[in-house]
């Protein structure tokens, strides 16, 4: 049985992943300020393992969605951790020419995303990337 503050944490976890890209107000309101988005795979394209701080991350969700236009998220599945502060998401991002399962592990420090671990298929990122993602 879940507890209170696990039930926050997967809802909060639900809404800040639907908002990325599209309701930044929303999501920069829920991000904890030292927030860190780690891509362990992502490398392999040329992208960084690590984005740390707004500017950063700013920058960095700009540039995907030039790459990925249109890109948004849906079929989202989230678990939470023991811990009551981490969850486990599985969904789909998809856009023109692009449809893409992740997995993604996310920490909240006082009810805000501080951890944001993403794997993904980089075979189908490049993919979608070579054909100018349409």
């Amino acid at each position: 049985m879940q507890t209170d503050d696990q039930v926050d944490t997967v809802r909060l976890a639900a809404k800040v992943l639907q908002a990325m890209g599209t309701d930044m107000d929303f999501y920069w309101a829920n991000a904890h300020p030292d927030l860190v988005l780690e891509f362990p795979y992502a490398p392999s394209l040329g992208w960084p393992e690590r984005v740390a701080g707004r500017e950063a991350i700013e920058q960095f969700l700009a540039d995907l969605g030039g790459a990925l236009p249109g890109l948004s998220f849906s079929d989202i599945q989230v678990t939470p951790l023991a811990d009551g502060e981490g969850v486990l998401m599985e969904y789909r991002g998809s856009a023109q020419n692009y449809d893409q399962r992740y997995i993604t592990v996310a920490r909240f420090r006082d009810g805000k995303l501080i951890l944001f671990r993403e794997y993904f298929d980089t075979t189908e990122a490049a993919r979608a990337l070579s054909a100018g993602g349409s």
